[in-house]
């Protein structure tokens, strides 16, 4: 009778997910239109790195190709073609452009509900690893989170890569739960479609292999899962292949994803962000502008490419004593409490009420949220499925590890943040069970990821 009775339960519990997770949707597209609507505005014009995603979207929609435009002597510019950005989001964003013409905030606009689309995607991970409960903790926390919120309101990869991220993360956590070629192959895939959002995903899969090793070995043997794994790279390269292919026959050079890796390291690791005490750490461009204008005049995306990551490299290895005050810095960047201040530009539009905050959002998020991170990443290390429960940890190390190589910023952060958010609903959850338990007269005990509790 009592196991009948659970088998209601769990079924009615499941009846009333739809509902919630609509919610989810609707709470997190709403904030994120919001903030659009009031930092961006419906006339909005993309400046910096959106305009770049914009002209490559608004090429492909016209015609023209996956291509920049270089500003002709007379006439309109001509297009060339590139691949300094990852293909992914221009590429959805054309098809919004085809359908409804140039308008640059409805791209902003489906940002936003990509960006949505994250909690649920993050609900769906969670779930896998610790439970329905936390699932749901988890989708709320994302929904609201400022980081989240923030950035999904410009053209820019970060909620798109979210959402890619998680996805192969969830595919990757129930190929590796049980393991079947198809799933494998399925979970490469997702891999590569990450990759194409932004190519620091191309390292994620090592990881994810290295982490998968042992519990693949709990229903595999060897070979088999050197199989998975290979099958997991054959999921990858069919999908990544093909960008590259189109490279070399477009470009004649071997770029795997994107051109943009020299500059991004030059901007990262210069005199200014070196030496200069209120830069050190972040991106200034100022020394790339300075190269693009002199040295570098006349050579193509490729040549740029080779010749800024060769000279920087050479840099970081002339100044080596150097490099862990400079890593500290970077990393003190990256896991700030704060908004982003200084040398970022403005993200508001002149005249948005956003203006006129006084309070910081980030700052009072960071102080109610991270000591609750700090505590679920305890209990996910302490627990009797700590490997398993471990790989959002090991995500949001390989991103660390990633700003220090290159810089420190709020916008290199993002990626981790829903990881971030699933910590939190882990602490807040145990604290939740251990406080309702102490109130029943309970003892609390370590259970499967969580709080149990007997009598005492």
């Amino acid at each position: 009778m009592q196991r009948a009775e659970g088998h209601r339960s769990r079924r009615g519990s499941r009846a009333a997910f739809p509902g919630v997770w609509l919610a989810v949707f609707i709470v997190a597209l709403a904030l994120r239109g919001g903030y659009a609507w009031i930092a961006t505005g419906p006339r909005a014009t993309p400046s910096s790195d959106p305009a770049t995603y914009d002209t490559v979207a608004w090429n492909l929609a016209r015609g023209a190709g996956f291509s920049l435009d270089s500003p002709a002597a007379t006439g309109a510019p001509r297009p060339y073609p590139t691949a300094f950005v990852p293909p992914l989001v221009p590429w959805m964003t054309s098809l919004l452009y085809r359908a409804a013409g140039h308008r640059y905030f409805a791209a902003v606009l489906l940002q936003c509900v990509v960006g949505a689309l994250v909690p649920l995607l993050l609900a769906a991970f969670a779930g896998a690893f610790f439970g329905g409960t936390v699932a749901r903790w988890a989708a709320w926390i994302a929904a609201v989170h400022p980081l989240l919120v923030f950035f999904s309101g410009y053209l820019l990869t970060e909620a798109t890569f979210c959402a890619t991220l998680l996805l192969a993360l969830y595919m990757s956590a129930d190929w590796t739960r049980t393991p079947r070629a198809g799933r494998a192959l399925g979970a490469g895939i997702a891999w590569g479609v990450a990759a194409l959002t932004r190519p620091t995903a191309l390292t994620m899969p090592l990881v994810v292999a290295l982490w998968a090793w042992r519990p693949l070995g709990l229903t595999v043997g060897a070979s088999e899962r050197a199989k998975q794994l290979a099958i997991l790279a054959l999921g990858i390269a069919l999908t990544v292949g093909p960008w590259t292919i189109r490279n070399a026959i477009v470009l004649h050079a071997f770029v795997p994803v994107t051109t943009g890796g020299g500059g991004a390291l030059m901007v990262a690791n210069n005199p200014r962000t070196w030496d200069v005490p209120e830069s050190r750490g972040g991106a200034d461009s100022e020394s790339y502008r300075a190269a693009l204008a002199g040295a570098y005049r006349g050579l193509n995306e490729i040549q740029i490419d080779a010749r800024a990551r060769a000279e920087t490299w050479a840099f970081m290895r002339a100044r080596n004593a150097e490099w862990a005050a400079v890593v500290a810095a970077k990393l003190a960047r990256f896991w700030r409490l704060t908004a982003e201040g200084g040398g970022t530009g403005s993200w508001q539009r002149a005249g948005s009420p956003l203006a006129a905050l006084r309070a910081d959002p980030l700052l009072l998020w960071s102080l109610v949220t991270l000591p609750l991170a700090l505590w679920g990443a305890l209990r996910a290390l302490r627990g009797p499925r700590r490997w398993f429960q471990s790989l959002p940890l090991l995500v949001v190390l390989h991103f660390t590890l990633i700003a220090a190589v290159f810089f420190g910023s709020l916008r290199m952060r993002v990626p981790i943040e829903p990881m971030v958010a699933l910590l939190v609903a882990v602490g807040a959850d145990d604290l939740r069970r251990r406080l309702r338990a102490r109130a029943h007269g309970l003892t609390v005990m370590d259970g499967r990821g969580s709080a149990a509790a007997t009598e005492r």
